[in-house]
């Protein structure tokens, strides 16, 4: 319980911060807050038979822009509804190279770092023991920005971890080298500056991730959410 009401607190905190904190001329920094709903997919989950899963979710993330570099940050969070204690958690940074620049267009491309991590603890898996399982490892990412008109723009954001080390955790022990397996993790979005310094986004935040070791281990995950949230330039 008291995990969820951290989450849920903590896009309201972040809100908070960006309406406070005095206004830069400089406008490189664009960070955002959004909540949303979605659901996830496990087609196996330990070995065993898949499940799924209705979530809310909440995250913040961030781009920095210096001449041709763009740094970015984002953690995506989930909550399992239906009374299912499952949640995960989702954090990214990166470096990126603008490539490409053709009038509204702009492409980037680079490299970061990835974890993902899920927890659960179902009946239905491994008799109700309460397991976790996270995966780290760098990552290659390509940012696409379009703006359509001055106060519209789109974006998508994909990021591919191929062979990102994976670890099992439970309430007695944990083994940190379970396999190898990938994680992908995408964003798409829609934003309106409705003013200079905020404005209002719709994105389309998805993860997938899949675990290769003994019959025991595998697990493959599927989950997408739809967010509405806020950002701020400073």
């Amino acid at each position: 319980m008291r995990k969820r009401s951290w989450l849920r607190g903590l896009p309201i905190l972040v809100l908070c911060c960006l309406l406070l904190i005095p206004y830069s001329a400089s406008a490189q920094l664009l960070a955002g807050v959004h909540l949303g709903y979605g659901g996830t997919t496990y087609s196996q989950v330990l070995g065993e038979k898949g499940l799924k899963n209705s979530e809310w979710s909440a995250g913040i993330w961030a781009n920095y822009h210096h001449e041709e570099l763009l740094f970015t940050g984002l953690y995506h969070g989930s909550l399992g509804l239906e009374d299912t204690d499952i949640s995960r958690h989702l954090a990214h940074i990166g470096a990126n190279y603008r490539f490409l620049e053709e009038d509204a267009l702009q492409v980037y491309g680079g490299l970061g770092y990835q974890v993902v991590s899920t927890r659960f603890q179902i009946p239905e898996i491994r008799t109700g023991d309460r397991n976790t399982l996270t995966g780290h490892g760098f990552a290659g990412q390509v940012v696409v920005d379009i703006g359509i008109t001055e106060e519209v723009h789109t974006s998508a954001m994909v990021m591919a971890s191929p062979w990102a080390k994976w670890s099992h955790g439970t309430d007695t022990s944990t083994d940190h080298d379970i396999g190898s397996g990938s994680a992908f993790l995408y964003r798409l979005e829609v934003s309106y500056e409705f003013s200079t310094d905020f404005g209002a986004h719709l994105s389309l935040v998805g993860n997938n991730f899949s675990i290769k070791g003994d019959s025991s281990i595998n697990t493959r995950s599927n989950s997408a959410s739809i967010n509405l949230g806020v950002t701020r330039r400073f």
